[in-house]
């Protein structure tokens, strides 16, 4: 069973990792290679608009700093649609949906089975996903910063780590990790203010082939309990 610090870390590194992965094949037009991280960031923030659509699968791979040298991992796949719409789903090692229609956040595990309802969560969705309409710029809201793709082990391109301004952000900073080919974002690693490290890897990705609105509602089973955010806070 889930519990509310366990999701709400879940939900935050889902978040940010979607910010900055959604761009992914559309920044593929650019003609040059941007010369720093800010200006990779310009890039990749003029680029937003174009995606209305996304789709990818996704490992993921969590570090939990009190378990040194303990990986988790989990599989699945992630849809975007303009709007603010997005799902994931999880199929390994257990199953599990995320599901934000534009107005609430369901989680629904199907093993336990429960459904987690979070309205309250609308507003922080809504802020963080600024950035996906055209709304928001990184860069008034993160400091940019190269950082040594060789001392990261990452060969396909350069890295940047974004630094969140709001003192009161959930979490520390964000790795990106840039295919220096094509300029697609093929990782993100979101790092919380515990040292905890939230890893995505993204594959196949898809961009503006239309993904199906309806994919995007959710409606609770028969008989399986939902439960409201206010009742586990």
């Amino acid at each position: 069973m889930t519990s509310k610090r366990a999701l709400e870390s879940r939900l935050t590194s889902l978040v940010i990792a979607l910010l900055f992965t959604l761009v992914s094949n559309a920044i593929a037009q650019a003609e040059e290679p941007p010369l720093n991280a800010k200006a990779l960031v310009k890039k990749i923030q003029d680029f937003y608009a174009s995606v209305n659509e996304y789709e990818a699968t996704f490992t993921q791979t969590s570090a939990h700093k009190m378990f040194q040298g303990r990986l988790q991992r989990a599989y699945g796949k992630l849809l975007f649609k303009k709007g603010g719409l997005m799902r994931w789903e999880y199929d390994r090692p257990e199953k599990k949906f995320f599901i934000y229609d534009g107005k609430t956040l369901w989680v629904y595990e199907p093993e336990v089975p429960q459904v987690f309802k979070g309205t309250a969560d609308a507003e922080r969705l809504n802020k963080a996903l600024a950035f996906l309409t055209g709304q928001g710029k990184i860069l008034d809201e993160y400091q940019a910063k190269p950082l040594d793709n060789k001392k990261y082990g990452f060969n396909e391109g350069p890295v940047i780590s974004l630094w969140p301004k709001d003192k009161l952000s959930p979490f520390k900073y964000v790795e990106i990790y840039i295919n220096a080919e094509n300029f697609r974002v093929v990782r993100s690693v979101v790092v919380d203010k515990e040292g905890n490290r939230n890893r995505l890897d993204f594959t196949k990705p898809l961009v503006n082939q239309g993904v199906a609105e309806n994919l995007f509602s959710f409606t609770p089973p028969p008989g399986v309990p939902v439960i409201k955010k206010e009742q586990f806070q």
